[in-house]
């Protein structure tokens, strides 16, 4: 597997896990709505779009170089957000199964 190929496959991870955050978000957000928890649900909401943004813009508008500072801060700022819904979507799916 090529290095272009290995990049687009993991972009579409990150977006694949983006869009599952954004669900597991509006699941616990619609949840807990009425016990004031719902600010911090709807973090992963936020995050899960950001995530699928970033990672649908560098699919479409691939960015060659990395010298410039705006390429280097959306590749840094798409791997933070890919392992941040890693671990929101994982703390709920625990959360979730422990109270079931």
């Amino acid at each position: 597997m090529d290095k272009q190929k290995l990049k687009n496959l993991i972009l579409r991870i990150e977006a694949v896990i983006g869009l599952i955050a954004v669900v597991l978000g509006v699941f616990l957000t619609v949840m807990v709505w009425g016990e004031g928890y719902f600010i911090g649900a709807l973090m992963m909401v936020v995050t899960g779009v950001i995530s699928i943004f970033l990672g649908l813009k560098e699919l479409v508008y691939p960015s060659d170089s990395l010298t410039q500072w705006l390429p280097l801060f959306f590749m840094i700022t798409r791997r933070t957000f890919f392992f941040l819904n890693l671990i929101l979507c994982a703390m709920v799916v625990g959360t979730i199964t422990k109270l079931l």
